[in-house]
C-alpha cells in the first residue's frame, strides 16, 4: 500500500515535469532569437533597473509580511536574523507546485532562528489564503476588463463571440467561487459547516475521499483557524499583512510595466496586474513550479492579445524570469552558508559555559 502510494506521488511529479518541459520547449521553440535579442539590445537600461529595484523591494515586503506574522510568538526575533533563514526557505518555494517548496522554511526557521514549527504553519497558511483571495480579485477585475479588450483586438468574429461567451461563464464563476472561498477561510462556522456538508456528500460517492477530509483536512483547518482567531485578537498585524500583500503584488505588476517600457510598448496598470494573476492562476492549477511553461504561454498569449510585439513579449517574459526565478535562487544560495544552526549555537554557548565554571573551580 505505501509502495503504491509512493509511486503514485512520483508518477505525478514525473507528470507534471513532463507538462512544465514540454511547454517550455514550445516557448523555445517558436521564440525568435534575432528579434528577442535586438529587443534586449536596444533596451532602456534605466527601466530595466527600475523594473528590478521593484522585484527587489516586493521580496523585501514579503520578507517583512512573514517577520510581522512570527514576531509576536517570537518577541526575540529581529528581522536582520530573520532575513537570511527566509531567503534560503523563499528559494525552496520556486521549486514546488503551489509554492509547497516554502514549507521548507517551516524547518529552517525551527534550526535557524527556534521558531516553532506551528508559528511558521500559521504563518504561511495565512498569508496564503490572503495572497489566493488578493489575486483572485485582480483576476475578476482581468475577466471583466482586460480580456473583453483582448476580445476587441480578436480578428475573427465567432472566435471573439466563443471567447466573450467563455469569459462569461467564468466571470460569474470566480465571483461566486472567490466569494465562497473567503467566507470559508475566515469565517470559521461558515468553512466547518462547508467541509461537513462535503464530508456528508463525498461519503455517497466515495467513502475513502470522506475519510481522508476527516482526517487530513479537518484537523488541518482546526488549526488554520486557530491561527486566524489569534490573527483576529490582533487587527493591526491583520492589516499590516493585508496592506502588505497588496502592496506586494501592485510592485509586481509596475515591474512588469517597467519591463515593456523598457523594450519600447507600455500597457495599463490594470492590464500588468490581469496578465500577471491569470497567468499565475493557469500556473497553480496546472501544479507547475514557478508557472514556468503553462504561466509563460499564458503570458506571452495575453501580451500578444493586448497588441504588444511578439519580439516584445517574449524578451519581457526572459527578463520577468530571469529576475524572478534565478534571482530568488540565487539569494538563496548566496544567504545559505551564512546560516547558522540554533542548536549548535546554544550547544556552545553551553559549552563554553560549563567550560569557564570549571576553570573558575580549578582556579579556586
Amino acid at each position: 500500500m505505501k509502495k503504491k502510494k509512493i509511486l503514485r506521488k512520483y508518477a505525478f511529479r514525473f507528470i507534471v515535469l513532463v507538462i512544465m518541459i514540454g511547454f517550455l520547449v514550445f516557448f523555445f521553440f517558436r521564440l525568435d532569437f534575432e528579434g528577442s535579442y535586438e529587443v534586449l539590445r536596444n533596451a532602456s537600461v534605466l527601466y530595466l533597473l527600475i523594473a528590478l529595484l521593484f522585484m527587489v523591494i516586493s521580496a523585501a515586503v514579503k520578507a517583512y509580511r512573514f517577520y510581522i506574522l512570527l514576531k509576536p510568538n517570537n518577541p526575540e526575533l529581529k528581522f536582520s536574523k530573520f532575513l537570511l533563514p527566509y531567503l534560503v526557505g523563499y528559494g525552496f518555494s520556486v521549486l514546488g507546485p503551489f509554492k509547497t517548496g516554502e514549507v521548507a522554511s517551516v524547518e529552517i526557521n525551527k534550526r535557524n532562528l527556534d521558531v516553532s514549527r506551528s508559528s511558521s504553519f500559521a504563518a504561511l497558511a495565512f498569508f496564503r489564503v490572503v495572497d489566493v483571495i488578493v489575486v483572485l480579485v485582480f483576476f475578476i477585475i482581468a475577466l471583466g476588463i482586460t480580456v473583453p479588450n483582448i476580445i476587441v483586438n480578436t480578428t475573427d468574429p465567432d472566435l471573439a463571440k466563443y471567447i466573450r461567451n467563455g469569459t462569461n461563464v467564468v466571470f460569474y464563476l470566480a465571483i461566486a467561487g472567490t466569494v465562497l472561498l473567503t467566507a470559508v477561510l475566515f469565517v470559521p462556522p461558515i468553512g466547518r459547516y462547508f467541509l461537513k456538508l462535503t464530508k456528508k456528500i463525498l461519503g455517497k460517492i466515495s467513502q475513502k475521499a470522506s475519510n481522508w477530509l476527516e482526517r487530513v483536512v479537518e484537523p488541518a483547518l482546526d488549526e488554520y483557524y486557530q491561527s486566524l482567531k489569534f490573527l483576529y485578537s490582533k487587527w493591526l498585524i491583520a492589516t499590516v499583512v493585508i496592506t502588505t500583500t497588496v502592496l506586494r503584488w501592485i510592485l509586481e505588476f509596475y515591474s512588469l510595466k517597467f519591463t515593456l517600457i523598457a523594450f519600447g510598448s507600455d500597457i495599463g496598470l490594470i492590464d500588468a496586474a490581469s496578465v500577471i494573476s491569470i497567468a499565475l492562476l493557469i500556473g497553480l492549477l496546472t501544479f507547475v513550479p514557478a508557472g514556468a511553461g503553462t504561466g509563460t504561454i499564458t503570458t506571452e498569449i495575453l501580451l500578444i492579445g493586448l497588441l504588444i510585439d511578439k519580439n516584445i513579449a517574449d524578451a519581457s517574459i526572459l527578463y520577468q524570469a530571469l529576475i524572478g526565478i534565478v534571482l530568488t535562487l540565487l539569494l538563496a544560495v548566496i544567504a545559505s552558508p551564512f546560516l547558522k544552526n540554533k542548536k549548535n549555537t546554544n550547544t556552545k554557548k553551553e559549552n563554553d559555559s560549563a567550560l569557564q565554571d570549571t576553570e573558575s573551580g580549578n582556579i579556586t
